[in-house]
């Protein structure tokens, strides 16, 4: 008995170091500026011609995604392609949001278009406090290279849409989130982990971000 009572009091005690080092996550100066850089860009002009404050943006709700347009061929592999992406990103998100396919347009809030004639991009609408609750992704057909770019640009857009990231291209992010022609790496994994922790809130800014990484490394 008192083995079993010693054995579980040091699960408890192994528990409880791992939980205070998982809390206790620093982050290096350059992780830090990347990060702030991909989250929070400069920003968007409305309508009166006044820059809008950069913040936090990210999903709160499942993601539904519809494709539609092009071949069937193009589709199937698109969504063989996502798949794979969300297998390998799933983990970083630790299990926040559920990321699904559907065959019924009504029901999606995640549109990728294989258009012919608008220009490719992605388009996403949040509400007040910064919540990401739709998105759509267009893919011009005319216009891309080859099937090989169709679907690298279509994971692409996708991870970006993550969060409102925008495009990096200086090391030491070559990978998915910077260009279609690349891969996902640690540290685009590491960049989701924090964007969907619970320490990053959406509507969060600049310093918001800093006051979060200063208890991290304190």
């Amino acid at each position: 008995m008192k083995k079993l009572i010693f054995l579980f009091s040091f699960i408890c005690i192994a528990a409880t170091v791992a939980l205070c080092q998982d809390q206790q996550q620093s982050y290096d100066s350059s992780f830090r500026e990347l990060y702030k850089t991909i989250a929070l860009h400069p920003g968007y002009i409305n309508g009166r011609g006044i820059i809008t404050k950069p913040v936090i943006r990210k999903w709160d709700k499942d993601i539904i995604i519809f494709i539609e347009g092009g071949s069937g061929k193009n589709r199937r592999e698109i969504v063989a392609k996502l798949k794979s992406t969300i297998a390998v990103i799933s983990p970083a998100l630790d299990n926040k949001i559920k990321i699904l396919f559907t065959n019924d347009k009504s029901s999606a809030n995640y549109l990728i278009d294989l258009s012919t004639g608008a220009a490719s991009g992605w388009y996403l609408r949040w509400d007040n406090l910064g919540n990401i609750y739709n998105c759509v992704i267009r893919l011009n057909t005319n216009k891309i290279f080859n099937q090989k770019q169709l679907i690298g640009m279509a994971s692409h857009y996708f991870l970006k849409s993550l969060g409102d990231f925008i495009t990096i291209t200086a090391p030491p992010v070559a990978s998915n989130l910077a260009s279609w022609m690349q891969d996902i790496n640690e540290v685009d994994l590491q960049i989701l982990k924090l964007h969907y922790s619970g320490d990053i809130k959406p509507g969060m800014t600049w310093k918001d971000v800093d006051k979060v990484f200063s208890a991290h490394n304190n």
